[in-house]
């Protein structure tokens, strides 16, 4: 699918972080209507690659592109504007704001949209239209998430970076963003997504990367991935097949 439409480009990206490399020579593609996630143990540098991609971290070597474009060296905001947006792992929402205010917040850069883009969040996330006027503290863990995205998605994105989108939450709340990320999908936006939830994310995923100690390893569909003996064996090495199997 490279081939179709790619909308962001990661080329020999090495980013370093507090003097140590965290990041060598990282190659990757996302084109226009995929999911893709990128996999690995902890500290294998699967956020430093979304942030650097954000505009959060500057790497010192490589390029990146977005609808053909740099956007390495532009900053954080910028990036945004350009319809790139990270969303951190985390329910990170402000609690002594209502539901519709940390929303509003989202819409600083699509202000134009904020009325458009606030029907099509409630649209696809009817528990926050419900609680729009609750404290956002007062959500449960899963609303919380839930609201993080929405967040997100009000400043309008053509690519939406999620970082481990299912940590925290409870098993049926994970099978619900399941089927909310390929509404999202359905609706133009492409997305990708980094956590620990390995085989729920590759299982959603219509490419993937294997990262480990900063160096891409492996390259497949989701399902490929979760077949491959070098990937299992790695997996197997860090978690139980229990732990695997959590949804």
């Amino acid at each position: 699918m490279d081939t179709l439409k790619p909308l962001m480009k990661v080329c020999n990206l090495n980013v370093y972080y507090k003097g140590i490399q965290v990041l060598q020579q990282v190659n990757l593609t996302v084109c226009a209507g995929q999911i893709v996630s990128i996999v690995g143990p902890n500290g294998s540098g699967k956020t430093t690659v979304m942030k650097a991609i954000a505009g959060i971290l500057r790497p010192v070597q490589g390029v990146i592109t977005y609808q053909h474009e740099p956007i390495q060296t532009l900053p954080a905001h910028e990036v945004v504007r350009r319809g790139l947006v990270y969303v951190s792992e985390g329910m990170n929402v402000f609690p002594l704001m209502s539901v519709l205010e940390n929303l509003e917040v989202g819409a600083y850069v699509a202000r134009k949209k904020r009325n458009d883009l606030m029907s099509f969040v409630f649209e696809i996330f009817p528990v926050l239209a419900e609680k729009r006027r609750k404290m956002a503290g007062t959500l449960s863990g899963g609303q919380k998430r839930m609201l993080t995205i929405a967040r997100g998605l009000m400043s309008n994105p053509r690519l939406l970076l999620l970082d481990d989108p299912f940590l925290g939450l409870a098993p049926k709340d994970v099978n619900r963003l399941c089927n909310t990320l390929k509404i999202i999908r359905d609706h133009g936006i492409t997305l990708f997504l980094a956590g620990q939830h390995v085989r729920r994310i590759l299982r959603v995923a219509t490419k993937a990367f294997l990262i480990e100690n900063g160096k891409i390893t492996l390259v497949g569909t989701g399902e490929q991935l979760l077949g491959h003996p070098h990937f299992r064996e790695i997996l197997f090495g860090l978690t139980s097949e229990s732990e695997l199997e959590v949804v």
